[in-house]
């Protein structure tokens, strides 16, 4: 039923409400920013999250730090980058020489046990190396140049063979020291046996002439080459428990360059054991 209102009558809260629904959407709708405010009353400019990430990404992508990401402590620290990378590539040098100092006592330990408890060893094993003393002083008082070549080589290649073999095993962490204290053990044996055949001065003249440098050069090869198996043999033991492998492949590839090439450096000093055998082996 339609009743009679006149113009300027005011119009009820219902009537508002239809006619004129703008105000109540566009409050509702449009966000206050007033607590965004700065000082000077301008709303600030705020980024939104895909465009904080795709700045973040593109400054990765481009070798930047974005201003999100934390610095790391050689960002932070105040000492150079070419003095950080040299400290970087010094360490593992040092690493090896310890583990290469640490095997050389060993066999210097193992060359003083043998050199004293030479003559508590059982009759059979006695016996074997008089045995084999003898036939390499023999070699050397003979001057034979091609058997004293082949026979130093051989015993240098199956050191070197051995370590490299431990140092691709676990096991090699307890085996390549083992075997170092056997080398000088080996060595102490021998030369308590020539100081017994030929005497005290004798002997320690040939020692000093003819088999001292070239038994300090090979054991120096054998002991340079365990310090780095030592270290394969470790990350090996490392990557079967889980504590991670990385550089795991360069470092057994760099094992096996090792090998070959003190192999190779080997015969030289097998060359220089014929040379002090052809100059003072006769005079004995």
């Amino acid at each position: 039923m339609w009743t009679y209102r006149p113009a300027d009558s005011t119009p009820t809260p219902r009537e508002k409400k239809l006619q004129d629904p703008a105000p109540y959407s566009a409050a509702r709708l449009q966000p206050s920013s007033a607590p965004f405010q700065t000082q000077n009353g301008a709303a600030p400019h705020r980024q939104s999250a895909f465009g904080q990430e795709q700045h973040t990404t593109g400054a990765v992508q481009s070798g930047r730090r974005p201003e999100s990401m934390p610095r790391t402590v050689y960002e932070t620290s105040d000492v150079p980058t070419a003095h950080k990378a040299r400290i970087v590539t010094q360490s593992r040098p040092s690493r090896t020489l310890r583990t290469a100092c640490v095997m050389g006592c060993l066999y210097l330990a193992g060359l003083a046990a043998g050199s004293l408890c030479s003559r508590m060893l059982s009759e059979p094993l006695l016996t074997y190396a008089r045995y084999f003393a003898s036939i390499d002083l023999g070699l050397r008082t003979a001057g034979n140049a091609a058997m004293v070549f082949s026979v130093g080589f051989l015993s240098l290649f199956c050191q070197l063979s051995l370590v490299l073999i431990a140092g691709f095993c676990v096991l090699g962490i307890g085996l390549i020291p083992i075997t170092m204290v056997l080398k000088g053990a080996g060595a102490g044996i021998f030369t308590a046996l020539l100081y017994q055949q030929l005497g005290a001065a004798k002997g320690l003249v040939l020692q000093a002439l003819v088999f001292w440098l070239p038994e300090t050069l090979g054991s120096l090869f054998v002991i340079l080459l365990s310090a780095f198996a030592l270290h394969v043999s470790c990350g090996l033991l490392r990557c079967c428990l889980g504590q991670g492998g990385s550089g795991l492949g360069a470092a057994s590839r760099c094992l096996i360059h090792r090998y070959l090439t003190i192999c190779f450096v080997s015969m030289l000093v097998c060359g220089l054991s014929v040379l002090l055998t052809l100059v003072f082996g006769g005079l004995f």
